[in-house]
C-alpha cells in the first residue's frame, strides 16, 4: 500500500524520484517556472542533445549520484531539454520543441551539455558546460550559481562596469569558456592586450586556453614564436602542444566519404590535402613523411593490407627517423596477427632500435610481439614496464599482473569501424 501510494504521489507531483537528480517530469518550461515560484527555488535546465557523447557520460556518472543528487535537489527544480529532434521521440518531448527553439536562441546555446541557472522568478543567473566532469565538479558548479560573488550573469555585470583586475579576467573567461559564450574571444583579447609582455607565461597560457585549433589566431602566434613559447614554458610542453593541436585534426582532414555505385559510403583517405596541411607547420620532407605516416594509421581502420603494404614501403626511406611510437604503430601494422614469422621478426627489428624507451606503445608493442616468437619470459618483461609507465599518467590503472597484461594484449578486438551519419 505504501509503495502504491509514492507512485501516486510521484506522478501527482511530476517528478521523477531516483538517487540522483530528480528532473521534473513536467509537460514544459511554462510549468517548470510555476513550480518553481511556488517552491521558491532556483531552477537548474540541462540542455542537451540526443547524439551529445558529454551528454550521455554525465546521464550514465554525474546525474545519477547520491551526493550530486542531495545538493542539487535541495537547491534547485531540475528540468530536462532535449535540443534536437528525432523519430523516436515521445509526445512529452515533442511537447517541450518550441521551448528547446525558445532556449537555443534566447540564452545563445551553441555546444553541449550546456547547463542553465535561473532564479526562481525565471532570470537567467548562471551557465556552464562541459561533459568529463566528476561529481564534486558538478556541485561545485551548482554552488557558483547560488553564489551571487560568482554567478556568470554577476560577472558581465562586474565587467561592464570596468573592472579588469587580472585575476578577475582570468576567472570571468574561464566562466565564459565553460559557458560557450560567444563574448570569451573579446574578454581573452582584452586580457591580452593588457599585458605588458606578450609572451610572458600568463600571456603564453591564455594563447594556449584559447587555441580551438591550427587555424586558431591564438595557435598562429604560438606556432609562428616557438622560441618564445618555448622560454616560457621549456621545449618538452611546447613541442607537445604544439603537435597535439596539429594532429588532432589528422581524421577530420584526410578521411573522405564518398557514395559508392550501389551508394553505400566508400572511404578514401586524401594523402595529398594531408600533406598540404603538414606543410604548413613542418619542412617539406617531415610534412611528406607525417602526411604518408597518418594516411596509413587511417587505412588500418579502413583496410589492414593496405596499411600492411603501406608500412613496409615507408620504412625504405623513412626508418633511421621513426620515433618509439611511430615505429610501434607501422611495427604493429607489419606483424598483423603475429602468424607471418618473417613480418613478426621485421617488426620486432624496427623496434629494438628503440628498446632502450619506456614509451608505453612501444613497450606494449614489444610485448606482443615477443608473445608471438614464443618468448613468454621477454614478453613479460615489456609488460611490466608497460604497466609501470601506464600507472605514472593512469595511477587508477586496475592492478593487474604482468601476466595478465599480456593475456589482454594478445586478447584480439575488432578493428573500430568508421562511422558515418
Amino acid at each position: 500500500m505504501k509503495k502504491i501510494l509514492f507512485v501516486i504521489i510521484s506522478m501527482i507531483s511530476g517528478t521523477a524520484y531516483g538517487q540522483g537528480i530528480n528532473f521534473e517530469n513536467l509537460p514544459g518550461w511554462k510549468e517548470t517556472l510555476i513550480k518553481a515560484k511556488n517552491e521558491k527555488k532556483a531552477i537548474f535546465v540541462d540542455a542537451y542533445t540526443t547524439w551529445c557523447g558529454p551528454c550521455k557520460q554525465m546521464d550514465r556518472e554525474v546525474f545519477p549520484q547520491k551526493e550530486v543528487g542531495d545538493f542539487f535537489n535541495t537547491n534547485f527544480i531540475s528540468f530536462k531539454l532535449q535540443m534536437d529532434q528525432t523519430p523516436k521521440d515521445d509526445a512529452v518531448t515533442k511537447g517541450r520543441y518550441a521551448d528547446a527553439k525558445m532556449f537555443e536562441s534566447t540564452y545563445k546555446i551553441n555546444s553541449y551539455p550546456c547547463y542553465l541557472f535561473f532564479d526562481a522568478k525565471g532570470n537567467l543567473i548562471h551557465k556552464a558546460g562541459g561533459g568529463g566532469l566528476k561529481p564534486a565538479d558538478f556541485i561545485e558548479i551548482g554552488k557558483e550559481a547560488l553564489d551571487p560573488g560568482k554567478q556568470l550573469l554577476s560577472y558581465k555585470r562586474k565587467y561592464l562596469e570596468g573592472y579588469r583586475e587580472a585575476e578577475f579576467l582570468k576567472t570571468f573567461i574561464n566562466k565564459l569558456s565553460r559557458a560557450g559564450d560567444s563574448q570569451l574571444e573579446a574578454v581573452a583579447d582584452e586580457f591580452l592586450l593588457l599585458q605588458k609582455d606578450q609572451f610572458s607565461l600568463e600571456s603564453v597560457q591564455m594563447r594556449m586556453f584559447m587555441t580551438r585549433g591550427s587555424d586558431s589566431k591564438y595557435f598562429s602566434v604560438l606556432q609562428k614564436n616557438q622560441e618564445k613559447l618555448v622560454a616560457a614554458i621549456g621545449a618538452e610542453k611546447a613541442n607537445l602542444f604544439l603537435n597535439k593541436v596539429i594532429h588532432a585534426e589528422v581524421m577530420s582532414r584526410a578521411l573522405k566519404v564518398v557514395a559508392g555505385p550501389d551508394q553505400k559510403p566508400v572511404y578514401q583517405v586524401d594523402e595529398p590535402g594531408l600533406q598540404k596541411y603538414f606543410g604548413q607547420f613542418y619542412a617539406a620532407d617531415t610534412a611528406t613523411f607525417l602526411a604518408a605516416f597518418h594516411a596509413l594509421r587511417i587505412w588500418k581502420l579502413i583496410d589492414p593490407n593496405k596499411a600492411y603494404v603501406g608500412a613496409k614501403a615507408l620504412l625504405v626511406n623513412y626508418e633511421k627517423e621513426l620515433n618509439p611510437d611511430q615505429a610501434a604503430q607501422l611495427a604493429l601494422m607489419i606483424a598483423g596477427n603475429g602468424k607471418n614469422k618473417a613480418d613478426n621478426q621485421q617488426a620486432l627489428a624496427l623496434l629494438l632500435v628503440h628498446g632502450k624507451s619506456s614509451e608505453y606503445v612501444l613497450q606494449q608493442t614489444l610485448c606482443k610481439l615477443y608473445a608471438y616468437e614464443g618468448q613468454p619470459e621477454k614478453a613479460l618483461h615489456h609488460a611490466g614496464i608497460a604497466l609501470a609507465e601506464i600507472r605514472k599518467t593512469k595511477p587508477n590503472y586496475p592492478n593487474i599482473s604482468s601476466a595478465e597484461f599480456v593475456k589482454r594484449t594478445l586478447t584480439d578486438s575488432p578493428t573500430p569501424k568508421i562511422m558515418s551519419n
